[in-house]
Formats: C-alpha cells, sequence, structure tokens
C-alpha cells in the first residue's frame, strides 16, 4: 500500500476513519464484487490469497465456497483459512493487469441435456443445486432438485457425470 495514503490515514480523525470503514465494508460485501469472483472459483482451484500476517499474496487451494467467504489451504503451510471473496485472486496469472470486460458465456445447445440428466446449477443464494431434468422448453429446462422443482435457462446448467 502507498505510504502517503498510510500517513494520511493515520491523521485523519477517528470519525472520519469510521465512516471510511463503514464504506470499505459496504464495498467489500457488495454482492456483484463477490459473484464477479467466485464465478472464477471452483473447488480445487489455485489462487492467490492475501496472506495478512505477511502483507504479501500467497498461493493456495479453494476447498469450500460459502455465500460470502471461502475455505482456501495455504499451499506452503497447508493451514486453512476461511477469507472473504475479495481477498482471492482468482486468476493468479491476470494479477496485477487490468481486467478484459468478461465475455458472456455461451449458452451450451439443448441436445447437449436429454431427460433424466443429473445437473447442477448455482441459485440466486449461491447455494449449489443439484436435480435431474423433468423437462427440456426452448429457453429453460425444468428440474427436480430436493422435491422442489426449478426452471433453469441449460446456459447456467452444469453436467454432473457419474462414474
Amino acid at each position: 500500500m502507498d505510504n502517503r495514503l498510510l500517513d494520511a490515514l493515520r491523521n485523519a480523525p477517528s470519525l472520519d476513519l469510521y465512516e471510511l470503514s463503514l464504506a470499505i465494508n459496504q464495498m467489500i460485501t457488495d454482492p456483484k464484487r463477490i459473484l464477479e469472483v467466485r464465478r472464477h472459483l471452483h473447488l480445487g482451484a489455485h489462487v492467490m490469497y492475501f496472506d495478512h500476517r505477511r502483507g504479501t499474496l500467497a498461493p493456495g487451494r479453494v476447498l469450500q465456497l460459502l455465500p460470502t467467504q471461502a475455505t482456501v489451504q495455504d499451499d506452503i503451510t497447508r493451514t486453512q483459512w476461511k477469507l472473504p471473496y475479495v481477498a482471492i485472486v482468482a486468476d493468479p496469472a491476470q494479477h496485477g493487469e487490468p481486467a478484459a470486460p468478461p465475455l458472456r458465456p455461451r449458452a451450451p445447445d439443448l441436445p447437449e441435456f436429454k431427460l433424466g440428466d443429473t445437473v447442477a446449477f448455482t441459485d440466486k443464494h449461491l447455494r449449489e443445486r443439484v436435480g435431474n431434468i423433468v423437462r427440456i422448453n426452448t429457453k429453460t429446462c425444468s428440474l427436480l432438485c430436493d422435491g422442489e422443482q426449478w426452471r433453469v435457462s441449460p446456459a447456467l446448467l452444469r453436467k454432473i457425470i457419474d462414474l
């Protein structure tokens, strides 16, 4: 972090620091920021995360994805940390470069799915849902997940292959 910024913060009134911390916390917990990082993550993904003890980025691997944070295992010490998504760099190769505008994923062709296929998707509350296709429409697939009926765009579905 820039030393001039740290000096200015040290000299700032406490009330200003408090207001700034509230604004920063609101930005950190913004669902758009969380989703932007999370859409690049999957279990087992190799990532870089900010290690507050060392004050630098450290390599790790994603063990668990939760609604507002992820569990990451440090590659060196093997310790596990629950971190907010903003502390994780999902694609270490792109760190430091300006982010390119996200490409819209191409929707899978409907014939890729058939009745009875087991599929997964992430719902609006960031929970992983798994179910079976019971109907295929032009723009959506109807799924049965844990006794609940869902209509989901095929672009959001991932086929689960049972080995």
